[in-house]
């Protein structure tokens, strides 16, 4: 698995969260998943071009469903500016996909030029392969 160094601009977005459950290995992905598939299923009735965002909010761990701007739901969450490392697969499937989140990390983490730099990532929903973007910081 690769992945490429890029460089986001601040942007905040806006949406509806979700609680998720911490990671189980027992249980594997299938409950956070199917939450995860839920909220984006129930936000996607209304809004097109949204992100996913994994973040501890309010010392919560949250699945936020969410547009860019500050005007699409309760919560707020700012992405910001700094370098990311941003992972592409054509993967559909939710359980998959959460599955390719964990190896990303794990990439990250073995990588010997970058570290995981947030307790978050960003799930770009709005392209037509599955992309995430895991902050990072050189080592």
């Amino acid at each position: 698995m690769s992945f490429e160094i890029v460089q986001l601009n601040k942007e905040v977005f806006s949406g509806s969260r979700v609680e998720i459950p911490a990671f189980n290995p027992q249980e594997g992905f299938a409950v956070m998943s199917g939450i995860k598939e839920s909220a984006v299923a129930d936000f996607a009735k209304t809004a097109e071009d949204f992100v996913g965002i994994n973040a501890n909010i309010d010392g919560v761990q949250t699945y936020l469903v969410a547009k860019s701007g500050t005007d699409n739901g309760d919560t707020s969450f700012e992405i910001p500016e700094g370098q990311y490392a941003k992972f592409v697969t054509t993967e559909k499937e939710r359980t998959a996909i959460d599955g390719f989140i964990g190896q990303s990390y794990g990439e990250v983490m073995g990588s010997d030029t970058v570290g995981v730099a947030g307790t978050f990532n960003l799930e770009d929903l709005r392209e037509a392969d599955f992309t995430l973007y895991i902050p990072v910081v050189a080592k």
